[in-house]
């Protein structure tokens, strides 16, 4: 080995199917034309000896001469024509193959840009179904953005509208509490003022029937044995609206069952008792807790 930096091996280089086919066709045409030399000398060589051999004969050299070079120009002409029509044949397939070749090169680019602009589709296809989902997307959220904020305005209206009618319900509750109130009170005024009015008309006309009452029940009470005196119970006394007496009652005794008794008994007798006629007043007769003193 020599110094310095080795030599690189030789690499096979990759053979085109062209290539293989011209090579062989190149070395059937060769081995066609050395054929055809070949023949050709040992036919020449047969003819001078047979020329030789009929030297002797009497012939006109010049004109066999002249036969033999029309004969050879003829077989020359013929080699000339098949290696034309073989040299055509081996253009034509060239040429074919040449075609060939370019047509595989042709469907190969062609299947390429078709490739490439497939790609192309594709990548246009999806970055405009990538800006069709953005444009949706943007738009979905401007749309939601919107009824969010139409939500919120609707629910800030509903709630103002519920806090206006709730202080207007409490507005209104508190006018009839109000109203209430003041009628209560002019109610109870009234009916105050009223029972004022009946007691004091009640205690006039009390004051006025009970000697009276007193008066009638002594007309129908029988002493008691023991006489009059001390014969002072209260008795509660039960009145229909027209006098009659409806139940009698010996609330506080005087100490003497008869005269309790007598006194109850002339309750009875007397009904029925004077008292006012007047409707408003007979709540204050109605029921009488009455010391009888006689």
């Amino acid at each position: 080995m020599t110094s310095g930096s080795a030599r690189p091996r030789n690499r096979r280089l990759p053979v085109s199917p062209l290539a293989i086919g011209l090579a062989v066709l190149l070395h059937g045409v060769l081995f066609s034309i050395m054929f055809i030399k070949v023949d050709s000398h040992v036919k020449q060589v047969a003819a001078v000896k047979s020329l030789q051999i009929k030297a002797d004969k009497p012939l006109d050299i010049i004109e066999a001469t002249a036969i033999d070079n029309k004969v050879l120009e003829e077989k020359k002409e013929k080699k000339r024509a098949i290696e034309r029509e073989k040299q055509r044949k081996l253009a034509a397939e060239k040429k074919r193959l040449a075609e060939k070749e370019r047509k595989r090169k042709a469907e190969v680019k062609r299947k390429k840009e078709e490739q490439v602009k497939k790609k192309k589709a594709e990548e246009k296809r999806k970055k405009e179904l990538a800006i069709k989902k953005a444009e949706a997307k943007k738009k979905a959220a401007e749309e939601k953005k919107k009824a969010d904020k139409e939500r919120a305005r609707k629910k800030a209206e509903a709630k103002k509208k519920k806090e206006a009618e709730r202080k207007k319900k409490l507005a209104e509750e508190k006018k009839r509490k109000a109203d209430a109130e003041r009628k209560r009170k002019e109610d109870a005024m009234r009916k105050q003022m009223e029972a004022k009015a009946r007691a004091a008309r009640a205690g006039q006309a009390m004051s006025k029937y009970v000697p009276r009452i007193q008066a009638k029940v002594e007309s129908n009470w029988s002493y008691p044995p023991q006489g009059p005196e001390g014969c002072n119970p209260t008795v509660r006394v039960n009145l229909a609206p027209n006098g009659k007496v409806l139940n009698v009652k010996i609330v506080k005794s005087s100490g003497d069952p008869y005269c309790d008794s007598s006194v109850k008994k002339a309750f009875l007798k007397a009904s029925p008792i004077p008292i006012p006629l007047d409707p408003d007043l007979y709540s204050e007769f109605k029921t009488i807790d009455f010391p009888f003193r006689p």
